[in-house]
């Protein structure tokens, strides 16, 4: 009987985004017996399908799951027979690259991963796990001045990766134990010949020098790449260490900054490696509270818009109306906008109560 396939030629990097992750995947790539690509997502999928409530398809998934379960409960030897159909899935799909390259390990850096880390601990316990830490605070930083820019409801697609990931990663490390292999970016980019050299003793391959200059090795090809940072150098660089703090240069930011540390929480923070009294020193002061109503939300902006209220919806209706037209002639505008939504909601109501007598 051949024995299970269990990742020992898997590599995992699994991090928040804007966390650098596209920077130690490059000098990562470097390495001669590494293979890589852009962001995968491959495991998302065959994972989410056995998990209930999180999967959602034109074909009914909930219907789709109670059907596999059936099946699997009534007719195989029992439901671990779908872990091992992924792992030879997973086995076929990676094994494929691998040859195709003739590399030895496939390195998988999809930072969405932070939803499934104990699935995949528990389908390939031989691979290993990279988990990339970074000042929460950065990454806050980078996700606005890069996908965000001034639009503020463009956060709410990254709600998951600001609240939910820092907590599943913390979570996963525990987990793993001395199987984690832990790397924080600050660290790395500041000693990056040392780091490199220790992740990968971890990895259990040789260190080359030449690692170091990224501009040596392709760009992993793909969509999902770093649309910015990582182009600027072609070596680990500290250029960006001490950029998040310009959070506390604009009112706006600094508003999301203290928020954002309230809902991660001190444990959290500290957790990470961060001091959660010195991040909110280094960006207090210029956000303040929002009695005025110039600023955006921090809840508005990380809650889908489809999901707000009539009086959320009034919030960022006000915000815009005073940001475009000013204080007294915005309220007005506002105001008018609300009515006439509020008469639009009352009479689709009135419709839908009609349709059902």
């Amino acid at each position: 009987m051949r024995k299970p396939y269990l990742g020992e030629d898997l590599i995992f990097l699994i991090s928040q985004p804007r966390s650098g992750s596209t920077l130690l995947q490059r000098v990562l790539y470097g390495h001669p017996e590494i293979q890589t690509s852009a962001e995968t997502w491959l495991m998302l999928h065959p994972l989410y399908a056995s998990k209930p409530h999180r999967l959602t398809a034109e074909y009914d998934a909930k219907n789709a799951l109670k059907g596999v379960n059936d099946f699997l409960a009534n007719y195989t030897s029992g439901p671990g027979i779908y872990d091992d159909a992924i792992r030879e899935w997973a086995q076929v799909i990676y094994g494929d690259a691998l040859r195709c390259s003739g590399k030895k390990y496939f390195l998988d850096k999809t930072p969405r991963y932070f939803f499934i880390i104990p699935d995949l601990y528990r389908l390939f316990p031989k691979a290993k796990f990279i988990f990339l830490i970074r000042n929460p605070l950065a990454v806050l930083s980078s996700l606005l001045s890069t996908y965000v820019k001034e639009e503020w409801t463009v956060l709410s697609y990254f709600r998951h990766d600001l609240l939910l990931a820092p907590g599943l990663m913390l979570e996963g490390i525990d987990l793993m134990g001395e199987d984690a292999i832990t790397v924080r970016y600050e660290e790395f980019v500041s000693e990056p010949g040392r780091n490199t050299e220790s992740l990968c003793n971890r990895l259990g391959v040789p260190f080359h020098m030449e690692m170091l200059d990224y501009s040596r090795t392709e760009q992993p090809r793909g969509d999902l790449n770093d649309p910015v940072g990582v182009h600027l150098h072609s070596r680990p660089s500290t250029a960006s260490l001490e950029k998040w703090k310009r959070l506390a240069d604009s009112p706006q930011a600094s508003h999301f900054a203290e928020g954002y540390l309230n809902l991660l929480g001190r444990n959290v923070v500290e957790s990470l490696g961060y001091d959660f009294d010195e991040l909110r020193s280094a960006i207090s002061g210029a956000g303040g509270k929002n009695e005025a109503g110039n600023l955006f939300p921090l809840h508005l902006a990380l809650k889908p818009k489809d999901e707000w209220n009539y009086r959320e919806w009034m919030t960022a209706e006000r915000y815009k109306k005073i940001r475009a037209k000013g204080r007294p002639r915005g309220e007005l505008s506002a105001i008018k906008q609300g009515f006439l939504r509020g008469m639009r909601l009352l009479k689709h109501q009135l419709d839908k109560g009609a349709a059902v007598q």
